[in-house]
């Protein structure tokens, strides 16, 4: 029989006694649409059928919707990991149900939780009960690619053997056909993944910390809406929620059928050709230690592909803003030079920087600087264009390449690049200042030559004063 488990959804804010049916009691502006992506196959929590949005988050988006008077436009996606990269790049600007991790933090600011739910263990039928991820030992686990759960059972459980797959449907199917010993996953959905595929070798062996915690993440660019969704957030009422709950929690106690009469009609045939099984004994456990084996080296093979992409990954990105690094940029620039010797493409070449003023050293906290750097870095990447390289250089200098851009182009990015970061970021700061150098890249030029004229140029900007940018000669 699979059970389920029960559990409790409480949320951070205490809900108001508010009528949903006066949407704008909080936002008298004019409707401001938001973009956002989901989890396409992650049903019941959210789904997209037919492009459109269905599940709980979008009962609650529609909810706060109403409450906050934004407007929510999706943006469909194949896949999780697409939805991920959609609100990375600011394609979207919300995902709408996620949790909070270290890695997404980089890149998303998060707002009030509005749903919690625990995750769960799954194994076939026969696996005893496993407390917590400390009682797998050397069985397999699946985890969906992408969630929360494999960068912290990468942190805190780094023996255990992870095997990577797209959904939670997919992981339950491997699970079912004997490819994976144990899979993590949501317990509202996997018991709408195990009644709609009718799995009936598998239950429910025990919890998987941590539980979920469910918010919307914001793109960094845009973390005004936070405190609009959080507003939103604590004055959903009550009963809205156990309706929402009620409407999705599809969780069915299932039965298994009586096979006692047929295992005992297979006993007695079993005691006929008991010398056959003898003989091939040895033949078969030769066979699952081999095939064992295999599964080992498949998943050190899986493991190590891993690691080694967010090893290039790391090698081509600066740990603090995300951007990218140096020897990356130094790389591009390279490729860029070689470009324009044989096409004669033209390109330029800016160099930003941010420090804080000579009477003012030593007023400016370590915590500060690295905050303003980060900012500055989500300032670069919106306001450049996609075909543009960002990178940090150096502690405080940030530098773009802009491929095919003439001179003009170029200091017209520049200028407004440097506006932004004095007015949106610095907020015209007594106590920092902004400067920018641009260059055109010349004829018989290599990187160094290029970019030490214009730094020149961003020296000659210090000397005029805040918020300056100077064209290299």
């Amino acid at each position: 029989m699979l059970l389920t488990l029960p559990y409790s959804v409480e949320l951070a804010a205490q809900a108001l006694q508010q009528n949903v049916s006066q949407p704008q009691s909080m936002n008298n502006t004019a409707p401001r649409e938001v973009t956002y992506c989901v989890d396409p196959d992650w049903a019941p929590y959210e789904a997209i059928r037919n492009n459109n949005h269905v599940g709980i988050s979008a009962d609650y988006i529609q909810t706060i919707s109403e409450l906050s008077g934004l407007t929510f436009k999706l943006v469909p996606t194949q896949s999780w990991e697409q939805s991920l990269a959609y609100v990375q790049q600011g394609t979207c600007q919300v995902i709408s149900m996620l949790n909070v991790s270290d890695f997404r933090k980089q890149f998303l600011d998060f707002s009030a939780p509005y749903f919690e739910a625990p995750n769960i263990l799954v194994a076939r039928s026969g696996t005893p009960i496993l407390q917590g991820y400390a009682g797998i030992g050397h069985r397999t686990v699946g985890v969906v690619k992408g969630y929360r759960q494999v960068e912290y059972i990468s942190r805190h459980y780094p023996e255990l053997r992870l095997k990577l797959v797209q959904t939670e449907s997919e992981g339950l199917a491997e699970l079912a056909r004997g490819d994976i010993d144990v899979m993590v996953g949501s317990l509202l959905s996997v018991n709408t993944h195990i009644n709609n595929q009718k799995i009936d070798n598998v239950s429910i062996v025990g919890y998987a910390e941590p539980f979920d915690s469910l918010a919307f993440g914001v793109n960094k660019s845009s973390r005004d809406i936070i405190p609009i969704l959080n507003t939103a957030i604590a004055t959903i009422p009550e009963n809205r929620k156990v309706d929402i709950y009620k409407q999705w929690n599809n969780v069915q106690v299932r039965y298994e059928r009586d096979y006692f009469k047929l295992v005992v009609t297979t006993c007695f045939v079993l005691l006929a050709i008991v010398c056959l099984v003898w003989r091939n004994r040895t033949v078969s456990q030769f066979k699952r230690l081999t095939k064992q084996k295999n599964d080992e080296i498949e998943s050190l093979q899986t493991t190590l592909l891993d690691r080694n992409r967010t090893l290039e990954f790391l090698s081509a990105h600066d740990t603090l803003t995300g951007l990218y690094n140096r020897n990356h940029m130094i790389q591009k620039a390279e490729e860029e030079i070689s470009r324009f010797h044989r096409f004669h493409t033209t390109a330029s070449l800016i160099v930003v920087e941010i420090e804080v003023k000579r009477d003012c050293r030593g007023e400016l906290s370590e915590f500060d600087r690295e905050n303003i750097l980060k900012q500055v870095a989500s300032q670069c990447l919106a306001t450049v264009r996609e075909v543009d390289i960002v990178s940090r250089f150096t502690g405080e200098q940030f530098i773009i390449l802009c491929p095919q851009t003439a001179l003009d182009a170029g200091r017209v990015l520049a200028d407004r690049l440097v506006e932004c970061i004095d007015q949106d970021v610095l907020n015209n700061n007594t106590k920092m200042q902004v400067s920018a150098g641009l260059a055109e890249l010349k004829e018989s030029e290599n990187f160094t030559d290029w970019l030490e004229r214009t730094t020149k140029a961003l020296y000659h900007s210090k000397r005029l004063g805040i918020a300056k940018v100077s064209v290299a000669d």
